[in-house]
């Protein structure tokens, strides 16, 4: 989901300039002018994340209680403690760079590191007279998001902005996991980490070429629906 929304801040970024502004900006050579733009819509994007509080993300403690008026159907308690989520507003502009002589947008973005760590979750629920017990701690990173590629566009003065070819390339570093997870007294931590932290990053490695079909299809799409 980062990615798309770093990509689309690209394209906001140059679609959001007026036409006429981008046209002198040909005729001037000024290629500052767009990928100016496109740095400071990221940056306007980071800023509204810390904004938003959700960067970081800190909870000391927070208990959650819900029920059905019967509560044997249905019950739920929970209790939160020292949650910290971390990294998400770090979008770092690696490399970016715009040819007027070829229309063409080149970038490079990263997210170094997106981290979340968890003192102690407890949760009870009930449901139908049955009752499960969980406990979670410990930490989880996803390391070295990247997406890097290039737009290529058409601009004329009746037609404007079309876009001639999109490449991507999205790739991620790995994922860190050290979480302990309890469900009625049995531990499940080996095989979620060994998920995590192996087979997710393995099954992204394997089909990295039909992911980035797919960003280039919906990016294409977002480009055009700001067009």
């Amino acid at each position: 989901m980062q990615t798309l929304i770093a990509l689309s801040l690209l394209i906001v970024g140059i679609t959001s300039l007026p036409q006429r502004q981008i046209i002198a900006g040909i005729n001037l050579h000024n290629e500052r002018l767009v990928t100016g733009s496109i740095v400071e819509a990221i940056e306007d994007a980071s800023q509204a994340i810390k904004d938003a509080g959700l960067d970081p993300l800190y909870v000391e403690k927070e208990a959650t209680e819900y029920a059905l008026p019967v509560p044997v159907l249905f019950n739920l308690s929970g209790d939160l403690e020292e949650f910290l989520f971390t990294g998400l507003s770090n979008i770092v502009v690696h490399n970016i760079n715009y040819s007027i002589i070829t229309n063409r947008l080149t970038f490079d973005i990263r997210l170094p590191l997106i981290e979340l760590s968890l003192g102690k979750a407890v949760k009870d629920v009930t449901v139908f007279g049955s009752r499960v017990e969980s406990y979670a701690s410990g930490r989880l990173a996803v390391v070295g998001i990247r997406l890097t590629g290039n737009v290529r566009v058409s601009i004329g003065i009746i037609t404007g902005i079309s876009i001639r070819s999109i490449d991507l390339d999205f790739s991620l570093g790995g994922i860190e996991s050290e979480l302990k997870i309890m469900t009625h007294g049995k531990d499940f931590s080996e095989p979620i980490n060994r998920f995590l932290g192996e087979i997710i990053p393995g099954v992204l490695t394997e089909y990295s070429k039909e992911i980035n079909e797919l960003l280039e299809i919906v990016a294409k799409d977002v480009i055009e629906a700001n067009l």
